[in-house]
């Protein structure tokens, strides 16, 4: 069920919390598709930067390229959706990734207006 609230003169969907993985370059598409298929989630965004993986005893490890995913859930739901992302993620897997999550201030949901078909299309 979905409550809002106002916030700062918004109405808004109310607490939320922020879920973030870094993750192998490439998997982050793949994980909001399945967000999307699977658990009907559409607020998420995936960025990309670099950073450094465990290496060997001793060293620190060499510069990789990883996705950066942001999902934005509702309270009740973030560890449902955080589990989610652990196991189709691989994140229990050496070098899979890191996952973690903290909650963050009201959030206000935006959705894009449907847009007709013109007969060019």
């Amino acid at each position: 069920m979905k409550t809002s609230t106002e916030f700062n003169g918004m109405e808004t969907d109310g607490p939320a919390k922020l879920i973030v993985c870094i993750v192998p370059q490439g998997k982050g598409t793949d994980l909001i598709a399945q967000l999307s298929s699977e658990k009907d989630i559409h607020s998420a965004n995936v960025s990309t930067g670099r950073g450094r993986g465990a290496g060997t005893v001793g060293s620190i490890g060499a510069w990789d390229e990883v996705d950066v995913l942001h999902v934005t859930v509702p309270i009740p739901r973030a560890d449902e959706i955080f589990d989610f992302l652990f196991e189709v993620g691989e994140l229990n897997q050496p070098r899979g990734g890191i996952i973690y999550q903290h909650g963050i201030a009201p959030v206000t949901t935006f959705t894009l207006p449907e847009v007709a078909k013109t007969a060019a299309d």
